[in-house]
Order: C-alpha cells, then structure tokens, then sequence
C-alpha cells in the first residue's frame, strides 16, 4: 500500500553476521528450546489495549498454523508499571520465558541482553518474495549505524497532521492552506463567520509535550534543517561510517535527506556548537517563528480560554471550532466515536463526556510551511514509526525462532490478521501500516487515503533549542516550565518577541551544564568530539 512512497535503500547492510557465529550471551530460555523434539515456545508481553490481545492471538494462532513446532502464548502486561517490569526481567540475570517486549521502556538494561535484528536484515524470509526488510518502510526503523545495532521493529506510522470540519470550510469557502500565511488568512475567515478556528490546548502540558511542543519542534526544524553540517559525523569522528557518510550531502529540499540510515549524526558536536555559539536559540529563524505562531495564538484558538484549555476536541467535536491539532489516529477515533453515536453510546475524551457532538466530513492537511528570514527549508512535522518491539536475547537457536515469529508478523499476511482481527475488537491504529501491501478494512482504508508523508523533524539535533533545555536521556522540567511562563507571557501579549528572545536563550545556557551531565559529555568531550563521550 506505500511501495510508492518508499525509495530505494541506498545502504548495504554491511557486516550482518550470520546466524550460527551468534554470541549467545544473553538470558537463559525458560520453558523454550529442551530436549529434540519438543515444541519452541514464545512468549509474547508486550503492553495490552483495546483489541490488542485479540490481535496477537491472531496473529499467534496463524504463526503456530504454519509452524505446527512453535507454541506461542500471548500473555499482554498492563501498560500500568510496564518499564519497571521490563526493567526488571532484563536485569534479573536469571531464566525468563519473556521473548517480546516493547523495548523502548527498557532503558539501559536492555544494552548487551536484546536481539539485534540488523544480523537478520538481509536473510531471505519465507513469508514474502524478498529479505525479511523488504517487507516494510526500513527506512523509517532507528538503527545504530555507528554501533551497528537495531533493537526496536516498529511498524505503526505515527504523523501529526491538522484535522479540520470539511462542511464549515466549504460553507465559509476556505481551503487548506499551504503557507503560514494562508493559515492566517483562513482563521480570520472562519472567525469572521463565526466559528472558532482553532482548538488546540494550551496548559503547560501542551507546551512541553504533545500538540504547542510539537509546533515549537516542527517549526524550530525549519529555521535548523543546515546544522546538520556541524554536527554530523565527520571522518575521524567515533561513530563516523565511511560507507554511509562520506558521500552525504546536505540536500534541504529532500526531507528525508537526514534520515538515520542516510547519515550519522554526533551529539558532541551539537552541544560543542551550542557552547561554542554557532547554535543559536535566538536566532533570526526563531524570531520568524515564534513571531509567526503568536498571529495565530491565542487569538484564533479560543483567545484568553486558550491557555486553560487542556483537551481541543470537544469543542471541535461539537462543530464550534473548524480545525485541530492531533496524529493521525484521530481520523480512526472520530469514526469509532460516530458509530457510538450512531448507536445511543456516550463519547468520552480523556475521560470527560462530550455533550452535544455534530457528525460532519472530516479532513487533514500537513503543516503549513513558514517563510522568512531564517527559514531554511519546507516544513516537516513529526512522522515516526512505533511499535518499538524488541526481544530477549537467548540461545542462537531460539532468537532465530523469534525473529522468524516477527517476520511473519512483519509480512502482509501476518499485519494483515493483527490489524483486521484486532479492529473487530477496537484497536485503533495511528495511521497507515509500514508494512508494504496490507489490505485494510474499506471503511478504515479510506480515512488515510489523503495522508502525505513530508519527513520527520525529529531527529538528530535539530529541534535540540525548539523549547526547553533537554538530554539525551530525558527532559529536564525545570527548564520546559521555564519555557512555558515566557512563551505565556509573550503570546498573551505581555513581553515582545525581543524578551521571548532574550528569556529563551538564558533559559538554554542556565541548563545547558546539567543537559550535559544527564547526557554523559563532560567538558573534556567537547574538546576532542570526535572522541567517544566519556563524561569525564
């Protein structure tokens, strides 16, 4: 269903080991491979959810058909404690009969202990016509080229568009807008005809994590896209690959041109430049920008109320408000909630009950682009694959039965059974599958029949300074509260572009010592980048 979107991997997947030199140095096989004869046992405990154990049954029960010598038990974990868990079997350092995980949530604990699915990328899979990563969009998985490591499979397409009322934009006759400036445009004609434009919410946790964070990244990516020549690897660097990086150009009319696979990237480096200047997070670029998102808010999205808003769907829902701010997931969400309407259910959104819901055409168009000063390229938005699974490693023989188990569940056959199998049972997916050639239910289908990939922005550092001070290995809340206060005070008319400026930058340099602490890179690491970071 994407083969059109995908472009041909211009990498070689060098130095894949083959199977029978495997080290076996991970955890022991509980209940798995015994004595000849005896079936192979899986255990799948990823985090459960809405239709999602009666997907992997599916799946399973299609797995064990063809493969009549493997038992595999899906056995889901409440997402409620998931990481300590997962944590915990990684760290236990005795026999486990956990395979599958969701590894993202295992930290550090999964270094050494987790399959490394780049030793498998190039075998041929017996459930398709090719190798096993021809099967699905690879150039959307997160590999670590430098250390030659992919521990996540992640086959869910995850885009944060905007969603807008087709029936209020073909009464007031607005369309999509495809500049920020027709983005403006469009809002004060909605508002003209007395609609709000936008729902969106506003409280800290907007700002720091989901939908005015995601604008502050998607937006910063534009005005950053040519730093990508300070801090990529350079020869001589540690993580630095002559195969992949020594005929790389900088390409900012290609979205994808900073892809993982298509470049390594040095986190040293983006913080040296940091130091050292050159990383400005008052920058022209981000004068353009935030001037730009204060034409919009908070006037068009509720005015004063924007910033006590803490859920935009409601008042969207209700046919008040003509566009908001979401993923993709949405458009699925929005035709299960209409057939509980349909049907005399109630709808609910984080928990509280929506009053009053109007059916109507719903649409999305990706992120209008800002011009200016400063801006380097079109906009992006956040389009990432999730899924993140990962296994256990065990014995050579066993991890090759895992990862036979996930490539039938990454062919077309096998996301075919988990995606229909589990929409029977309400599992919503973000958007459309990774996994090339799915057949969809129709009426699912077509909801994602409008969607455009456009690149992702997050990746490498270039939304390092889009809001708070961060590290490589978490937020630093302190700093994203900081950014809330003066971002408030500058949209709500406060302060000047100048102070937002001014207080952005402090903020960054007042974090930027302990940012470097949490992230493992002392002083001594910026001197010499091209050295492995060692925090001492």
């Amino acid at each position: 269903m994407r083969k059109n979107l995908s472009r041909a991997l211009s990498v070689t997947l060098a130095g894949a080991m083959v199977v029978g030199t495997m080290a076996g140095t991970g955890l022991t096989a509980k209940a798995a491979d015994t004595a000849s004869g005896d079936k192979t046992t899986i255990t799948v405990n990823v985090q459960a959810g809405p239709g999602a154990e009666t997907a992997w049954k599916a799946v399973a029960d299609a797995y064990m058909e063809k493969n009549p010598d493997v038992n595999v038990v899906v056995d889901l974990k409440p997402t409620e404690g998931y990481g300590d868990w997962l944590q915990n079997v990684f760290t236990s350092g005795g026999d486990t009969t956990t395979d599958i995980v969701n590894i993202n949530l295992a930290g550090a604990t999964k270094t050494g202990k987790s399959i490394n699915f780049l030793e498998y990328a190039d075998m041929d899979s017996p459930y398709s016509d090719g190798i096993w990563t021809d099967q699905f969009e690879f150039r959307q998985q997160v590999v670590d080229q430098a250390n030659g490591t992919w521990d996540a499979l992640s086959l869910d397409s995850v885009q944060v568009v905007w969603l807008y009322n087709k029936d209020i934009f073909e009464e007031v006759g607005v369309q999509p807008p495809k500049t920020w400036d027709e983005f403006v445009d469009v809002c004060q004609k909605l508002m003209d005809a007395g609609y709000q434009p936008l729902s969106v919410a506003g409280d800290f946790d907007s700002f720091w994590s989901t939908y005015m964070g995601w604008l502050a990244q998607i937006y910063a990516d534009q005005t950053t896209r040519s730093m990508i020549n300070v801090y990529r690897a350079q020869k001589g660097d540690y993580c630095y690959d002559p195969d992949v990086d020594a005929d790389w150009e900088y390409d900012p009319a290609d979205p994808f041109n900073d892809d993982t696979w298509k470049v390594n990237t040095n986190t040293v480096r983006a913080y040296k430049a940091f130091k050292d200047g050159e990383y400005d997070p008052a920058s022209e670029g981000m004068r353009t920008v935030w001037t730009n998102l204060a034409k919009v808010f908070p006037k068009y999205a509720g005015g004063d109320a924007f910033f006590g808003t803490k859920d935009g769907i409601p008042l969207f829902y209700q046919g008040k408000a003509a566009i908001t701010l979401d993923g993709a997931w949405r458009l699925v969400n929005y035709k299960n909630d209409m057939e509980k309407i349909a049907s005399g259910e109630e709808i609910t959104n984080k928990d509280e009950k929506i009053e009053g819901v109007q059916k109507f055409n719903i649409g999305t168009f990706n992120m209008p682009s800002m011009e200016g000063e400063g801006i380097e390229a079109p906009a992006r938005t956040i389009e990432v694959a999730n899924g993140f699974l990962g296994a256990v490693k065990k014995d050579k023989e066993h991890d090759a039965k895992v990862v036979d188990f996930l490539m039938f569940f990454s062919s077309s056959e096998g996301m075919g059974t988990y995606i229909n199998a589990g929409i029977e049972d309400g599992l919503v997916i973000n958007g459309p599958s990774l996994v090339y050639d799915v057949e969809l239910p129709e009426d699912v289908a077509v909801l994602f029949e409008g969607l455009e990939f456009i690149g992702n922005c997050q990746k490498g550092s270039g939304t390092m300074l889009a809001r708070g001070m961060a590290s490589t290995n978490g937020d630093i809340q302190e700093s994203y509260r900081q950014f809330y206060d003066y971002s408030y005070d500058y949209l709500s008319g406060k302060t000047t572009i100048d102070d937002w400026l001014a207080a952005h930058k402090a903020n960054l340099e007042q974090y930027f010592p302990e940012s470097m602490e949490k992230s493992g890179i002392s002083e001594s690491d910026l001197e010499n980048p091209q050295n492995a970071p060692t925090g001492q």
